[in-house]
């Protein structure tokens, strides 16, 4: 895997500057912001192992270039610093007909095991040959993401080519770096939106903090999420939430692609221009619904409630013809087609209602995957919904992440 992919890869983990004096400050009530804890993190990692990536050489030493694989890796946390660390595996690139032989996996106890002793222990399996453990630090600055070797403990026969190989990647700087301002967001049928992507790092996650792109502003990275829990419910292990002009703007989004669609009684209920409104422990969905079994539009108002929102209660109000525009038969018509409005829209609320009531909103109403292009690669967060609640912050989803 080229090395940019691998950088875009630890830019999905964690999901032009210009000189701070000249920054404009985004606007806060536009915010977004996913938490991945760590085993959503290392199911992504453990997607992207095998991965190889060349280390420069030194022309002047007569060395040249070398390819080295990663392995294994694993997330642990923040360092005293606020940057993201990671313990990998690397070895040497194989060059002969055969793999050399597999290693242990990595354990959560090792992201706290000394780098010498661990790379010991892996090459003590047979024919493990070279083997190095080293720390991959990620640091986040406006608008671009560093990631680095730091320390770097080696093990087996061969180690010592290996730690020489590996210093000379220390010492040149970060292995690769990526932006991420201006990240498109993207709907299956290519509608977008492009924001600002800020990252901070946790003790047992990465925060992603999202605000729509802004030219000349530069976002800064929170130290503790302002919207979504820091501990995750049930088996959850990431949570998206958004305030609610947010969650609005990507609603609208995602509506380009097609309605809202509610099954009913062998009918289908459309909803278009949705908007959605709340608080604590209240959210209301609202839009404009027609039934297709009758050529009918009813402006309705789903309400849930509770601490995993559920759908209490549908509301709904003719959409009326103007009446006024017309006189004499035409007007009498009108009024007519408009009285029977109000009954097919209470009939309309009266069956949603008996239909979805006690149904838990995130069993209706999905989240789309989430995908966006980062330095040439299409990266995708799926969200398994767990638990959908409404706060004075925002919308919040947890569940069961995927990064693909």
């Amino acid at each position: 895997m080229p090395r940019r992919a691998i950088i875009a890869g630890m830019v999905a983990v964690v999901l032009a500057g210009v000189p701070a004096g000249q920054a404009a400050a985004a606007d806060p009530g536009e915010r977004a912001e996913a938490l991945l804890f760590a085993g959503a993190v290392n199911r992504f990692v453990a997607k992207q192992v095998p991965s190889t990536f060349s280390i420069r050489g030194d022309r002047d030493a007569g060395i040249g270039a070398q390819d080295v694989t990663l392995v294994d890796a694993r997330y642990c946390g923040a360092t005293a610093r606020g940057h993201g660390r990671l313990v990998g595996v690397l070895r040497s690139a194989s060059s002969g007909e055969s793999a050399p032989a597999a290693l242990p996996s990595l354990e959560a106890r090792d992201c706290h095991a000394k780098l010498e002793e661990l790379a010991r222990r892996l090459a003590g399996a047979p024919d493990a040959g070279a083997v190095a453990v080293v720390e991959l630090v990620a640091e986040w600055v406006p608008s671009e993401i560093r990631v680095s070797i730091g320390d770097v403990g080696t093990g087996g026969e061969g180690a010592r080519a290996l730690g020489r190989t590996l210093a000379r990647a220390k010492a040149t700087g970060p292995l690769g770096t990526a932006e991420t301002g201006g990240l498109k967001l993207e709907t299956e049928r290519g509608s977008s939106l492009s924001f600002d992507l800020a990252l901070s790092f946790l003790k047992d996650g990465v925060l992603a903090t999202l605000t729509v792109a802004c030219p000349g502003c530069v976002p800064a990275a929170p130290r503790a999420p302002a919207i979504v829990p820091t501990s995750a419910s049930g088996d959850a292990d990431g949570a998206v939430g958004a305030s609610l002009r947010m969650a609005n703007r990507v609603v609208a989004l995602f509506s380009e692609d097609g309605p809202l669609v509610l099954e009913m009684d062998k009918q289908a209920v459309e909803i278009r221009n949705v908007q959605i409104a709340g608080g604590e422990g209240t959210l209301s969905v609202r839009g404009r619904a027609t039934s297709r079994a009758v050529a009918e539009t009813a402006l309705v108002q789903i309400d849930s409630a509770g601490g995993d929102l559920k759908l209490n209660e549908v509301r709904a109000d003719p959409e009326l013809e103007n009446c006024n525009a017309v006189s004499g038969a035409g007007a009498m018509r009108c009024n007519l087609r408009n009285a029977a409005r109000g009954p097919a829209a209470a009939a309309l609320a009266a069956a949603m209602t008996s239909r979805y009531r006690g149904k838990l909103l995130r069993t209706l109403v999905v989240p789309p995957p989430f995908s966006f292009e980062v330095s040439g690669r299409r990266l995708t967060l799926r969200l398994t919904p767990t638990r959908a609640s409404s706060t004075s912050s925002g919308l919040v989803v947890q569940g069961k992440a995927e990064l693909e």
